[in-house]
């Protein structure tokens, strides 16, 4: 069980006294949220949840996906390894991420501005001091694309005094798949004593794929398949395709993590950080359903789907490569601390997808795949003061600055009788596939450069105007410069004979500025409860659209969009400590949404802004100590988030993916929960045992608006998981079962007239044993 807000105290179960102090209080997790100073979560006027490195550790958790059905407003849009995005609050939509998302102090928020998203970099989550999701807007604090919350990973630093770490093997079998392995520890050292410290974590995790593609290669003609050449013999006929390829959503991920923290005396600290990880896959997460009819054409033959079976036509292996490193320096002046920091986040994905569906919805069925290889990076630096005077009002107030690079390649390739490209990506008209058949590698290509500089000064003052009451008030100005120059590489059929150059074609420069603001008040009623109620705006970034010309014209960019939201909650400790809760209510009224629209004639999308929409919503957790050895959890959420200003019958004619008034928000489910039971106890001297569940409830949603002729409705599932284990001073064994009634869960959903439809599921059955020494 992930034990969220709270740490039971028989979490930490490894403590060789944990079986003789059967306390029943629970412990609380102390989270940094606010800038300004550390606070226990129920004492945090805020709906903020927190899970500790130790609760995850116990559950095994590695990725996003092992605590995202645990967190109440939390949903996330999983596309496969390396492709996930995530919902707070029901904000959901194309452009850029809606959720801000934090490693430490580094900014690593997701970014899809071709494609439409928001792909979120998926750490692993090991040797982490914790996680905290703050859910509504926290624009002054935290800024852009935190408009519907902000996630942070907490990476554990550096004890100055004592040698200490871990090691966990673990193994695993999935049903439909094969075997798993995950290898991953932390080590710590004082390097000098209470001076300098050294912490470096490493993981190395393979999980088999469960997901078959079964027509690969099929639909070639006039090329010969030859061993296993990408350059296939031209001859006469029709070429005998690969076919069947098993377990091709395999995922390979290696990292690591070395902080540095140097304290040359108590005022000043000074921490230096580096994480990288490579994670592949060798093909796609989306199978066609049983009954569906895959795409087809021509030479491309009819085909069913059925459970688990992928019908593209070529391959699409993925990579991503990634790294995070930074330096923060904090300084205690005595009556505040001044903290500064610059961190830079580089990451590398190499995405291919089977573009043959695209060519066979123009009436060309010829297979071919397209390669997207992207660079993003991003540096971010804040300097700000934390004031800790010795009156009833305190403050944090900085400034910050962000610069991100983006540089996007697109790339057509036709692909042979493996389901790989016949040859490279070519510019010249002599390498066009579709003049050529069968010589011709290339079908298309460009390439887009982008570059975004923000600048923003942000501040919060915390008033205490008596013991029991508090008022907080926030304000953040932001302004960016957005520019960005595209390149086509190689046009459909071919450059005109009287243009055969590689013309950059530069966007024209654009600046957004935007100003955010919170009010909260807090009153202390008992200490038992606290009650608080928050006024909050957030927002996101504008873009830059692709240049459509010389074809027709479309607007060069697209503005913010923003919300506000009210909410009024309540927490506090119960039954002399056994039960600790969280509840609260709210209500957002989105603008201006960034949506995707299309050309009078169809033929080109872009991003744009129209529409309202709102959310209603409740969220619940609750923390219990019923009986001596034993922790029971509760976390759920109520979202009504629907469209209040959808498009315009006109709008609608133009293009009928855009959602309708009343619509609801697509892959936001109206009820999610989570129920979980951790029963740790002496069962003989110096060993204890462990037995705990986790059942996790996702509601139905709609994979699009529910007027869009393509939407997909996603039925809702309830997942199963089981561990019992034994515990021996630092040994703790465990066996584990994930996904124990291996239910399809229907997560996510493809399906567009160039793009037939595709389910996702998490992994099936999985049952494994894993071992962890603490030292």
């Amino acid at each position: 069980m992930t034990c969220l807000t709270l740490l039971p105290r028989i979490a930490g179960a490894a403590d060789e006294n944990a079986s003789s102090e059967s306390n029943l209080e629970l412990q609380e997790v102390v989270v940094t949220a606010n800038k300004l100073n550390a606070q226990k979560v129920l004492d945090t006027p805020a709906s903020i949840q927190a899970i500790s490195g130790d609760a995850l550790q116990s559950e095994g958790a590695s990725g996003i996906m092992s605590i995202a059905g645990d967190v109440p407003g939390l949903s996330i849009q999983d596309l496969g390894p390396g492709d996930k995005k995530y919902v707070i609050r029901g904000i959901n939509s194309t452009g850029y991420a809606t959720t801000g998302v934090y490693y430490g102090e580094a900014v690593i928020s997701g970014s899809n501005a071709d494609d439409g998203g928001g792909f979120e970099s998926d750490i692993r989550l090991y040797d982490l001091d914790h996680i905290e999701v703050l859910r509504g807007p926290q624009g002054t604090l935290y800024g852009a694309s935190s408009m519907s919350g902000t996630i942070r990973f907490i990476p554990k630093t550096p004890d100055l005094e004592n040698i200490g770490g871990y090691l966990t093997a673990e193994g695993s079998e999935t049903q439909h798949a094969s075997g798993n392995y995950n290898f991953n520890g932390a080590i710590n050292l004082p390097l000098i004593n209470d001076v300098l410290g050294l912490r470096v974590v490493g993981w190395k995790q393979y999980d088999s794929g469960y997901i078959n593609s079964i027509r690969v290669g099929t639909g070639v003609t006039g090329l010969t398949n030859t061993g296993t050449s990408t350059k296939p013999d031209i001859v006469t006929g029709t070429v005998q395709p690969v076919g069947l390829l098993q377990g091709v959503n395999d995922d390979d991920v290696a990292g690591g993590r070395i902080m540095l923290r140097y304290q040359p005396f108590d005022k000043l600290t000074i921490d230096a950080n580096y994480t990288s990880q490579t994670e592949t896959s060798a093909g796609s997460s989306r199978y066609t359903p049983a009954g569906t009819t895959a795409f087809h054409l021509g030479p491309i033959a009819p085909v069913q789907g059925c459970d688990l079976c992928n019908t593209d036509v070529t391959r699409s292996p993925w990579s991503d490569n990634l790294k995070v490193f930074g330096t923060t320096i904090k300084y205690d002046t005595g009556f505040g601390t001044v903290t500064g920091t610059t961190n830079q986040f580089n990451r590398r994905t190499d995405f291919t997808f089977d573009s043959t569906p695209v060519l066979v919805s123009f009436g060309v069925p010829v297979p071919a795949e397209t390669f997207e290889p992207r660079l993003r990076e991003v540096n971010s630096s804040e300097i700000r003061f934390a004031s800790a005077f010795d009156s009833p009002v305190n403050f944090v107030a900085g400034v910050y600055r962000e610069h991100e690079h983006q540089f996007l390649n697109v790339e057509v390739i036709a692909t042979n009788g493996f389901g790989l490209p016949i040859g490279p990506f070519c510019t010249n008209n002599s390498c066009d596939a579709g003049a050529f058949p069968g010589i011709g590698t290339t079908f298309f290509g460009r390439s887009d450069e982008r570059f975004t500089t923000s600048y923003a000064g942000f501040g919060e003052v915390t008033w205490k105007a008596t013991d029991a009451l508090t008022a907080v008030a926030g304000v953040r100005y932001f302004t960016e410069s957005l520019e960005g120059v595209q390149i086509q590489t190689h046009p459909f059929g071919g450059f005109p004979a009287t243009n055969t150059n590689l013309v950059p074609v530069p966007d024209p420069n654009e600046t957004f500025n935007k100003v955010t603001w919170k009010g909260n008040i807090s009153y202390k009623v008992s200490d038992s409860l606290l009650a608080y109620g928050t006024v909050s705006t957030g927002f996101r970034s504008g873009g830059l659209n692709a240049v459509s010309e010389p074809f027709e014209p479309i607007p060069a960019a697209y503005a913010p969009d923003s919300l506000i939201n009210f909410e009024g909650g309540g927490k506090g400790r119960l039954l002399g400590g056994l039960l600790d809760y969280q509840a609260d209510v709210y209500f957002i009224r989105w603008s201006n949404i960034q949506v995707q629209e299309t050309t009078p004639d169809g033929a080109f999308v872009y991003q744009g802004n129209a529409g309202e929409a709102k959310v209603k919503g409740f969220e619940l957790e609750l923390t219990a100590h019923p009986i001596e050895y034993l922790t029971a959890q509760l976390a759920g959420s109520y979202q009504d988030a629907y469209l209040a200003q959808g498009a315009s019958a006109v709008q609608y004619g133009f293009n009928p993916t855009l959602g309708r008034s009343g619509d609801a928000i697509p892959n936001v489910p109206r009820f999610q929960a989570n129920f979980g039971l951790n029963y740790t106890r002496p069962i003989a001297t110096g060993w204890d045992g462990m037995a705990a569940t986790d059942i996790t409830y996702r509601g139905k949603v709609n994979s699009y608006f529910a007027s869009n002729s393509f939407n997909i409705p996603l039925s809702s599932y309830t997942l199963v998981a089981l561990r019992l284990g034994v515990i021996n001073g630092p040994w703790s064994v465990t066996a584990f079962a994930r996904n124990l009634t291996n239910k399809r869960a229907q997560v996510s959903a493809i399906n567009s007239s160039q793009d037939p439809d595709a389910l996702l599921t998490v992994q099936p059955r999985t049952v494994g044993l894993s071992v962890t020494r603490k030292f």
